[in-house]
Protein backbone atom coordinates (compact mmCIF):
# COMPACT_ATOMS: atom_id res chain seq x y z
CA UNK A 1 0.00 0.00 0.00
CA UNK A 2 0.99 3.37 -0.74
CA UNK A 3 2.36 6.19 2.05
CA UNK A 4 1.99 9.35 1.37
CA UNK A 5 4.92 11.86 2.59
CA UNK A 6 5.17 15.38 2.68
CA UNK A 7 7.04 17.38 0.63
CA UNK A 8 10.98 17.77 1.12
CA UNK A 9 10.58 14.57 3.36
CA UNK A 10 13.28 12.19 2.85
CA UNK A 11 12.85 8.14 3.46
CA UNK A 12 14.77 6.44 6.51
CA UNK A 13 16.20 3.17 5.56
CA UNK A 14 15.86 0.66 7.92
CA UNK A 15 18.31 0.06 10.71
CA UNK A 16 18.66 -3.86 10.17
CA UNK A 17 21.63 -4.92 7.54
CA UNK A 18 21.30 -4.32 4.28
CA UNK A 19 19.75 -7.44 2.33
CA UNK A 20 22.94 -8.04 -0.16
CA UNK A 21 24.88 -7.89 2.85
CA UNK A 22 23.12 -10.40 4.48
CA UNK A 23 23.52 -12.29 1.45
CA UNK A 24 26.89 -12.06 1.36
CA UNK A 25 27.75 -13.20 4.71
CA UNK A 26 25.52 -16.39 4.20
CA UNK A 27 27.17 -17.14 0.91
CA UNK A 28 30.97 -16.80 2.86
CA UNK A 29 29.85 -18.90 5.68
CA UNK A 30 28.37 -21.47 3.54
CA UNK A 31 31.99 -21.61 1.47
CA UNK A 32 33.96 -21.80 4.46
CA UNK A 33 31.85 -24.45 5.96
CA UNK A 34 32.17 -26.30 2.46
CA UNK A 35 35.45 -26.27 2.00
CA UNK A 36 35.91 -27.77 6.55
CA UNK A 37 33.84 -30.27 5.04
CA UNK A 38 35.74 -30.97 2.40
CA UNK A 39 39.37 -31.03 4.31
CA UNK A 40 38.04 -33.16 6.88
CA UNK A 41 37.26 -36.01 4.44
CA UNK A 42 40.37 -35.47 2.08
CA UNK A 43 42.74 -36.01 5.21
CA UNK A 44 40.29 -38.74 6.51
CA UNK A 45 40.53 -40.21 3.19
CA UNK A 46 44.44 -39.84 2.74
CA UNK A 47 44.81 -40.73 7.04
CA UNK A 48 43.05 -44.16 5.98
CA UNK A 49 45.08 -44.57 2.67
CA UNK A 50 48.14 -44.65 4.73
CA UNK A 51 47.44 -46.60 7.67
CA UNK A 52 44.53 -48.98 5.55
CA UNK A 53 42.75 -49.55 8.73
CA UNK A 54 38.83 -50.52 9.05
CA UNK A 55 38.55 -47.45 11.51
CA UNK A 56 40.42 -45.10 9.23
CA UNK A 57 38.08 -46.06 5.91
CA UNK A 58 34.71 -45.94 8.27
CA UNK A 59 35.56 -42.19 9.72
CA UNK A 60 36.11 -41.41 5.83
CA UNK A 61 33.61 -42.62 4.75
CA UNK A 62 31.30 -40.72 7.63
CA UNK A 63 33.48 -37.52 6.39
CA UNK A 64 32.09 -38.37 3.40
CA UNK A 65 27.97 -38.56 4.45
CA UNK A 66 28.47 -35.21 5.99
CA UNK A 67 29.98 -33.42 3.00
CA UNK A 68 26.67 -35.39 0.86
CA UNK A 69 24.76 -34.03 3.19
CA UNK A 70 25.46 -30.61 3.42
CA UNK A 71 25.87 -30.43 -0.38
CA UNK A 72 21.82 -31.85 -0.21
CA UNK A 73 20.87 -29.51 2.59
CA UNK A 74 22.52 -25.92 0.47
CA UNK A 75 20.78 -27.49 -2.80
CA UNK A 76 17.21 -27.76 -1.21
CA UNK A 77 17.79 -24.30 0.58
CA UNK A 78 18.36 -22.64 -2.56
CA UNK A 79 16.01 -24.70 -4.77
CA UNK A 80 13.23 -23.71 -1.92
CA UNK A 81 14.59 -19.84 -1.82
CA UNK A 82 14.21 -19.79 -5.57
CA UNK A 83 10.55 -21.22 -4.95
CA UNK A 84 9.70 -18.90 -2.33
CA UNK A 85 11.03 -15.86 -4.73
CA UNK A 86 8.27 -17.18 -7.33
CA UNK A 87 5.55 -17.64 -4.97
CA UNK A 88 6.42 -13.84 -3.24
CA UNK A 89 6.32 -12.59 -6.92
CA UNK A 90 3.19 -14.29 -7.99
CA UNK A 91 1.14 -13.29 -5.01
CA UNK A 92 2.93 -9.74 -5.60
CA UNK A 93 1.34 -9.98 -8.74
CA UNK A 94 -2.19 -11.59 -7.42
CA UNK A 95 -2.40 -9.19 -5.37
CA UNK A 96 -1.91 -5.89 -7.85
CA UNK A 97 -4.37 -7.67 -10.02
CA UNK A 98 -7.15 -7.79 -7.43
CA UNK A 99 -6.69 -5.03 -5.19
CA UNK A 100 -5.36 -2.96 -8.32
CA UNK A 101 -2.79 -0.60 -7.93
CA UNK A 102 -3.55 2.70 -9.54
CA UNK A 103 -1.76 2.79 -13.31
CA UNK A 104 0.73 5.34 -13.26
CA UNK A 105 0.32 7.86 -15.66
CA UNK A 106 4.28 8.59 -16.14
CA UNK A 107 5.43 4.96 -16.59
CA UNK A 108 6.33 5.12 -20.79
CA UNK A 109 6.94 8.80 -20.66
CA UNK A 110 8.80 11.74 -18.61
CA UNK A 111 6.32 13.86 -17.14
CA UNK A 112 5.85 16.82 -19.00
CA UNK A 113 7.40 19.69 -18.50
CA UNK A 114 4.24 22.13 -18.42
CA UNK A 115 2.87 19.69 -15.95
CA UNK A 116 3.12 21.18 -12.49
CA UNK A 117 3.76 19.47 -9.05
CA UNK A 118 0.56 20.18 -7.45
CA UNK A 119 -0.72 18.75 -10.95
CA UNK A 120 1.37 15.67 -10.15
CA UNK A 121 0.64 15.23 -6.64
CA UNK A 122 -2.91 15.53 -6.80
CA UNK A 123 -2.76 13.03 -9.54
CA UNK A 124 -1.49 11.06 -6.69
CA UNK A 125 -3.92 11.20 -4.45
CA UNK A 126 -6.86 10.53 -7.01
CA UNK A 127 -5.16 7.73 -7.42
CA UNK A 128 -4.42 6.08 -3.62
CA UNK A 129 -8.77 7.02 -3.45
CA UNK A 130 -9.39 4.71 -6.73
CA UNK A 131 -7.32 2.11 -4.86
CA UNK A 132 -8.96 2.66 -1.81
CA UNK A 133 -12.39 2.32 -3.44
CA UNK A 134 -11.39 -1.11 -4.75
CA UNK A 135 -9.91 -2.42 -1.47
CA UNK A 136 -13.57 -1.32 -0.08
CA UNK A 137 -15.29 -3.00 -2.68
CA UNK A 138 -13.76 -6.40 -2.49
CA UNK A 139 -14.42 -5.93 1.68
CA UNK A 140 -17.77 -5.45 1.64
CA UNK A 141 -20.34 -7.74 2.75
CA UNK A 142 -22.08 -9.83 -0.14
CA UNK A 143 -25.49 -8.97 -0.66
CA UNK A 144 -26.20 -12.29 -0.74
CA UNK A 145 -24.66 -12.76 2.59
CA UNK A 146 -22.87 -15.55 1.47
CA UNK A 147 -19.51 -13.78 3.03
CA UNK A 148 -19.37 -10.73 6.00
CA UNK A 149 -17.14 -9.23 4.63
CA UNK A 150 -13.52 -7.38 6.59
CA UNK A 151 -15.03 -4.38 7.48
CA UNK A 152 -11.16 -3.81 9.72
CA UNK A 153 -10.25 -3.27 5.95
CA UNK A 154 -13.29 -0.78 4.89
CA UNK A 155 -12.74 1.23 7.79
CA UNK A 156 -8.70 1.57 6.86
CA UNK A 157 -9.69 2.47 3.39
CA UNK A 158 -12.33 4.93 4.04
CA UNK A 159 -9.31 6.49 6.68
CA UNK A 160 -6.93 6.37 3.86
CA UNK A 161 -9.68 8.20 1.70
CA UNK A 162 -10.70 10.87 4.42
CA UNK A 163 -6.44 11.24 5.03
CA UNK A 164 -5.63 11.65 0.76
CA UNK A 165 -8.89 13.98 0.30
CA UNK A 166 -8.19 16.82 3.23
CA UNK A 167 -4.38 16.48 2.25
CA UNK A 168 -5.63 17.47 -1.84
CA UNK A 169 -7.76 19.86 -0.61
CA UNK A 170 -4.89 21.60 1.22
CA UNK A 171 -2.88 21.31 -1.89
CA UNK A 172 -5.67 23.20 -3.71
CA UNK A 173 -5.81 25.61 -1.12
CA UNK A 174 -2.24 26.41 -1.16
CA UNK A 175 -2.02 26.18 -4.89
CA UNK A 176 -1.68 30.33 -4.56
CA UNK A 177 1.98 29.71 -3.00
CA UNK A 178 4.95 27.56 -5.27
CA UNK A 179 5.27 24.34 -4.32
CA UNK A 180 8.65 22.87 -3.96
CA UNK A 181 9.36 19.18 -3.67
CA UNK A 182 10.10 15.82 -5.75
CA UNK A 183 7.40 13.51 -6.80
CA UNK A 184 8.38 10.06 -5.52
CA UNK A 185 7.04 7.17 -6.42
CA UNK A 186 6.29 4.52 -3.71
CA UNK A 187 6.80 1.24 -5.60
CA UNK A 188 9.57 0.60 -3.28
CA UNK A 189 7.60 0.53 -0.14
CA UNK A 190 5.83 -2.33 -1.65
CA UNK A 191 7.06 -5.75 0.16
Amino acid sequence: MCRMQQIGSTRNAPTGAHPAASSKASLWITLIGMTALLVIFVVALLQAANENSVLGWILAAIALGWLLIACFVLWMVRKAAKFGARQFEHAQQEADRRFGRAPMAATTAAPAADRSILDQKLEHSFQIIMVQARVIAANLPAQDGSTAGDREQVDRALDTIAVTASNGMGMVKDAGEPLTGEVVDDDTDRA
